[in-house]
C-alpha cells in the first residue's frame, strides 16, 4: 500500500511539473496532440501499475516519455498494418 501511494505521489508530481512539456514533445514528433495525450495517459497508467512493484525510476519523466513514445509507435504500426490490409 505504501509503495502504491509513493508511486501515485511521484506520478502526480510529474504530471503537475511536466505534463505540458511531455505533451509538447510527443505532439511535436507525431503532429497529433490527441494521440500524444492518449499515449501519455497510457504511460501514466503503466507507471501506476509498474512503479509499485519495481520502484519509482530515477527519472520518472524519461520513463513516462519512453513508454509514451513506444505507444505512439505501436499505434502508428497498427494503423499502417490496417491500411495495408485494406488495400488488397
Amino acid at each position: 500500500m505504501e509503495t502504491e501511494l509513493a508511486a501515485r505521489a511521484a506520478a502526480e508530481n510529474v504530471a503537475r511539473r511536466s505534463y505540458g512539456k511531455l505533451i509538447a514533445y510527443l505532439a511535436a514528433r507525431t503532429r497529433d496532440v490527441a494521440a500524444a495525450e492518449d499515449a501519455l495517459a497510457d504511460a501514466f497508467a503503466a507507471a501506476l501499475a509498474d512503479w509499485p512493484a519495481r520502484g519509482i525510476p530515477q527519472s520518472p519523466e524519461a520513463w513516462l516519455l519512453t513508454v509514451a513514445r513506444r505507444r505512439t509507435i505501436d499505434v502508428a504500426r497498427r494503423r499502417r498494418s490496417a491500411d495495408e490490409g485494406g488495400d488488397h
